[in-house]
């Protein structure tokens, strides 16, 4: 009867599986509404009947059942690392995971009453236990084995003693302190190893308690681990003898981490015996993972306590460098606040990620440890690709556009002209690798960022700022090229090697400049609105209705631009001519747009609108010359100067100093006039551009030095000298002495 019944019943849970998936879904959602058609009806038969469709069937329910199991299990919330519904319930899990360790904790305390109200017959249990003269054997034999294991692991440590010693003696360089060190950590954990595998040998010679086995070999092993842990970390830190020491820290850090290394490495050890000691008795199936849970909150607690202690020495040597740079460096001196944010926040971020590990360990959360483990590993070597890729960037940087020490000190000021953007673009490299991976690691955690960034609205602001910073570039290009191209015109070397700037370029060339500048800056800075969303087109006609009205309302300014465009283009005076602008005379400092500038012979400049120049005198338009009259006396030979004053000419013209400057041999006009007392004969010289005024006075130097020595009179007006009369009569008569040669008089 009962196969009977429990066939029917899979019979009926058959038809209803059936029908279930062989209704459409449209179907499936009416209540009953819809019955099955005659042909499905008669499809159904047909598998029920057939054996081999029958057994068919029932496979492929079988595989549809454990799917659904599976598809159930992921939909309850073990999606975070990675499920297609991307719903991280985490919270309420750990609520129904705290609610099953205060249940178990109240049947951990009522079991610990019963244990405390049954101790005596425990007691009594165990001490029938070792009445009996067999288990004594036993456990003797148990304790034989583990004794015999323990003097081959010693035997075997006193060999090893000497090679152990020179394994020390070779830790001097960093090579062979890793080398040795490897040895070194292999001959002190073979003693160990000796323990490991000679007591299982042992206990199959002389068999015992097999529980007993089980904890003493979890115990070797448990202590073969914590040696090599142990002596890799002395080889790393060394830090009784500091000169073996691998990791470049202080002894007083060498001897902080191997205190909190040992500290960690005794409770691992202490916990592992304990958890794995409690797996093999009776009380293990219902209080394991409570007992688990508490023996796994010291390791968080104190890797916090770790966390906040590096992060308070890390902060106080900070306080002592920035102090430091203070003092030495009192201005001009940039936090990087980028480092001060680290060094403030990351025990938060740390403090959290241990807490969160530790805590899907102790409510045996694997999804949730699977998710943050698998996460960290990739976030580690992000990181590390990351810090691999800025250092690349900066040795390229480094080397690709490094100025050679000897040409920084002669010339200090070229490494900052030269490297001017070089740093800009590195920083926005760096950023930009940064942002990448900032977006790696956020993908690893499970954040969107690909999603985000593919976007329309990302796409669109990252094309816009593309645009921004690709204007930008344009923008300065531009503005870099034409500098560069007017100093270059303007260089004093170009100068020397063509002998002259054209004056013309030291005027047009800086107007030009400051013009394809401040064009090429409006153009950008239109660009750059667009791109930010703001609507340009009431700009550009402000801009032109602002410029029409300045147009009418300025029309004396217009009025300097005009005529100071025709100055220009016609070349009537250019940056460093000698001209007479008006009424104001001197060296024209500046031609632009709007004024003109001259400093006079006193320092003095003055200013002159272009609107107010109706005159204008160059004196020194291609070339110049100088027009000197030269008066003799009545009675001296007009030819003979007019001979003198060529020859002084020819002298001044082969002369190295003054020479390069006349342009043509001296012209002698010829006898210019005559006047009261003396003869003028007018010449003249074609010199360089203002050259003319100290080429005339070296010729009026050496003019007069030939006179004096050919007796050749300069004469000069004739006064006649009144001494005056006083009041009581007549003035004392003037001496005048003549001397013998009767050349003088006094």
């Amino acid at each position: 009867m009962m196969c009977k019944i429990n066939h029917n019943a899979y019979f009926s849970l058959f038809m209803a599986i059936v029908l279930l998936f062989l209704l459409p879904p449209s179907s499936r959602s009416q209540e009953a509404v819809d019955s099955p058609s005659a042909k499905e009806l008669a499809d159904l038969l047909d598998v029920i009947e057939n054996p081999e469709k029958r057994g068919a069937f029932i496979k492929d329910l079988r595989g549809l059942i454990e799917a659904k199991k599976a598809l159930d299990s992921n939909g309850r919330g073990d999606t975070l690392g990675g499920g297609e519904d991307k719903q991280l319930l985490i919270v309420p899990w750990v609520f129904e995971r705290f609610e099953e360790a205060i249940r178990a904790a109240r049947n951990l305390a009522a079991t610990m009453h019963g244990l405390i109200r049954n101790a005596p017959e425990t007691a009594l249990s165990i001490k029938s236990f070792f009445v009996q003269s067999e288990n004594r054997s036993r456990m003797l034999t148990l304790f034989m084995d583990a004794g015999v294991a323990a003097l081959l692991a010693i035997l075997s440590a006193l060999l090893l003693a000497r090679p152990v010693g020179l394994a020390i003696a070779g830790m001097r360089t960093l090579p062979s302190k890793i080398g040795w060190g490897s040895v070194y950590i292999f001959l002190k954990g073979v003693p160990y190893l000796v323990l490991v595998v000679s007591f299982p040998i042992l206990f199959e010679l002389m068999p015992s308690f097999p529980v007993g086995r089980t904890i003493l070999t979890l115990l070797f092993v448990l202590l073969f681990v914590y040696r090599v842990i142990m002596t890799l970390a002395h080889v790393l830190l060394s830090p009784d003898e500091p000169h073996r020491r691998i990791i470049s820290v202080s002894d007083e850090n060498a001897q902080y981490l191997w205190i909190w290394t040992r500290r960690l490495a005794m409770y691992a050890f202490f916990y592992f015996m304990i958890t794995r000691s409690f797996l093999w008795s009776e009380m293990a199936s219902p209080h394991f993972s409570l007992l688990r849970a508490g023996l796994l909150i010291p390791f968080p607690v104190m890797l916090m306590v770790f966390v906040l202690q590096v992060a308070r020495e890390i902060r106080t040597g900070q306080k002592k460098k920035d102090t430091h740079e203070d003092i030495e460096k009192p201005s001009g001196k940039r936090k990087n606040h980028l480092r001060s944010a680290l060094t403030s926040y990351w025990p938060i971020l740390a403090t959290g990620y241990i807490w969160a590990v530790f805590l899907t360990l102790m409510f045996q959360y694997g999804k949730g440890f699977e998710y943050l483990f698998r996460a960290t590993i990739g976030t580690m070597m992000t990181v590390f690709v990351t810090l691999g890729c800025l250092r690349a960037l900066d040795e390229a940087f480094r080397r690709f556009f490094r100025i050679n020490e000897g040409v920084s000190e002669r010339f200090p000021a070229l490494e900052e002209k030269a490297n001017r953007y070089m740093e800009i673009v590195r920083k926005g490299l760096t950023a930009l690798v940064v942002c990448i991976a900032f977006g790696v690691i956020g993908e690893i955690w499970g954040v969107p960022v690909s999603e985000v960034v593919a976007s329309d609205t990302a796409g669109s602001v990252i094309l816009r700022a593309i645009t921004i910073i690709f204007t930008l570039a344009i923008l300065v290009s531009i503005i870099e090229i034409c500098n560069a191209l007017s100093a270059y015109l303007l260089s004093e070397r170009r100068a020397r090697r063509k002998k002259e700037i054209s004056q013309k370029k030291k005027t047009l060339i800086p107007v030009l400049r400051t013009a394809i500048n401040i064009a090429a800056a409006f153009v950008g800075g239109i660009i750059i609105l667009d791109r930010l969303g703001v609507n340009t087109t009431p700009i550009l006609a402000g801009a032109g209705i602002v410029g029409l009205a300045v147009g009418f309302g300025s029309q004396t300014l217009v009025k300097d631009v005009i005529n100071g465009l025709f100055i220009l283009f016609e070349e009537s005076i250019r940056v460093g001519d000698y001209a007479t602008v008006g009424n104001q005379e001197g060296i024209v400092e500046s031609v632009g747009l709007r004024t003109v500038k001259l400093r006079d012979m006193n320092g003095t400049v003055h200013v002159i609108p272009n609107s107010t120049i109706d005159s204008l005198s160059n004196y020194s338009k291609v070339f110049s010359r100088t027009l000197m009259d030269i008066g003799i006396g009545y009675r001296e030979d007009v030819d003979e100067v007019i001979e003198i004053l060529k020859e002084l000419g020819e002298e001044l013209q082969n002369d190295s100093e003054y020479g390069p400057d006349i342009l043509e041999p001296l012209e002698v006009l010829g006898l210019e006039r005559f006047e009261d007392s003396a003869v003028i004969i007018r010449a003249r010289f074609k010199t360089r551009p203002l050259k003319q005024w100290g080429v005339k006075r070296e010729f009026y130097r050496r003019l007069k030095r030939v006179f004096d020595e050919r007796g050749i009179e300069i004469p000069f007006p004739h006064q006649t000298i009144y001494m005056g009369e006083p009041k009581k009569g007549k003035a004392p008569p003037l001496r005048v002495t003549i001397d013998e040669q009767g050349e003088g008089a006094s």
